[in-house]
């Protein structure tokens, strides 16, 4: 019989159905409650968007809806009732909600625990887990600590999605003997429509029954069942491979314009990655971003986690990043701070962490 663990005991589906289980903690509660909803075959579910691209909004979702989306990834990762699924990101976004209905279709056992940075923290290295989705910052440690490669070696199918992860997590990922997917979706495509095998697969691969192609901005457009076969723009700059594939280039809405020079965010991290491996540099975590200017309109600057880096250091970087990038591409700042800001959904806070360390300094 199919159960639902919790760190305050654990149920059977028919006791979920029937509403037959006592939380305290209002996350589990609230998604045991989500499973009895689901179990009991209620047919709309709303959610709410991340916020990290603009204002949150609600999104209400047709059961039929998710249904495609959880049998288009059961079948792209061959997903069996065998898996025991191990929830550690939010229930209350679209991305844990899946876990959930991927699982309760399937009729595997889950484990839920409360959303954190650290989830493989409070698991041992001899893990039951089988399948399970992470955020880039939850797995950020992979890079250097030899217990959570094994911790992530138990599992059989890992997912990786919510945000942009670095390329030195995703060196470190393609490294393991399981199978690590990157995932790409959002709210309104009820979780990913496509998949790329980290270490294996360059390219994006659409999920059977979507359809993509880009507009006059070279932004990735969608269209599937889901979407009542209606084409829906996003700000994802792609370059198009075919019909199935795709090359991920950056959001849009991450172009830095600095002196009308148009600079991607993302070329930014990876150069600056690139040259802190070459002087055998530990990773940080990290991020590059705008910052308004009034001779320039805006400026690249890197908000890193961890102690300030020296001088020379930064100087490296910098000219790293012109030397490869050109001029107006190296960051104008440094800042540093121990954490970052936090969405709801456990995704970075860009503007909220770069406005908080502004007003410090």
């Amino acid at each position: 019989m199919q159960k639902i663990y919790t760190p305050e005991g654990y149920f059977s589906f028919d006791e979920i159905r029937s509403g037959n289980f006592a939380i305290e903690d209002e996350y589990l509660k609230y998604t045991l409650n989500f499973c009895k909803d689901w179990l009991s075959v209620t047919t709309h579910f709303t959610f709410t968007t991340s916020g990290s691209t603009g204002s949150p909004k609600a999104i209400v979702a047709d059961r039929a809806h998710m249904l495609l989306s959880a049998s288009g990834t059961i079948k792209a990762i061959q997903l069996t009732a065998a898996e025991h699924v191990y929830l550690c990101i939010s229930s209350k976004m679209i991305g844990g909600a899946m876990m959930l209905v991927r699982a309760m279709e399937l009729g595997c056992d889950i484990t839920i625990v409360s959303p954190s940075s650290n989830p493989l923290d409070i698991i041992d290295e001899n893990h039951p887990y089988t399948f399970v989705s992470f955020l880039p910052m939850q797995v950020f440690e992979v890079q250097t600590d030899e217990s959570i490669q094994l911790k992530l070696n138990r599992f059989k199918h890992i997912l990786l999605g919510g945000a942009p992860a670095n390329e030195n997590t995703l060196q470190a990922l393609a490294k393991l003997t399981c199978e690590v997917w990157q995932t790409y979706g959002m709210t309104e495509t009820l979780s990913h429509i496509a998949l790329r095998r980290i270490g294996k697969d360059k390219y994006y691969k659409v999920l059977d029954g979507v359809h993509i192609k880009t507009d006059e901005r070279k932004c990735l457009c969608i269209s599937s069942p889901i979407t009542d076969d209606q084409w829906l723009l996003t700000n994802d700059v792609v370059n198009l491979i075919d019909d199935t594939h795709f090359e991920l280039v950056g959001r849009i809405d991450d172009v830095i314009n600095s002196g009308g020079i148009k600079i991607f965010s993302y070329d930014v991290e990876h150069a600056i990655i690139e040259k802190m491996n070459d002087l055998e540099m530990p990773p940080k975590p990290m991020f590059v971003c705008r910052k308004p200017d009034d001779k320039f309109g805006e400026t690249v600057v890197v908000v890193m986690m961890g102690e300030k880096l020296s001088d020379e250091l930064i100087e490296q970087l910098v000219e790293h990043c012109k030397q490869t990038l050109g001029k107006y591409a190296a960051p104008k700042q440094f800042f540093f701070v121990n954490e970052f800001e936090k969405l709801e959904s456990g995704k970075l806070d860009k503007k909220s962490t770069l406005q908080k360390v502004i007003n410090k300094a």
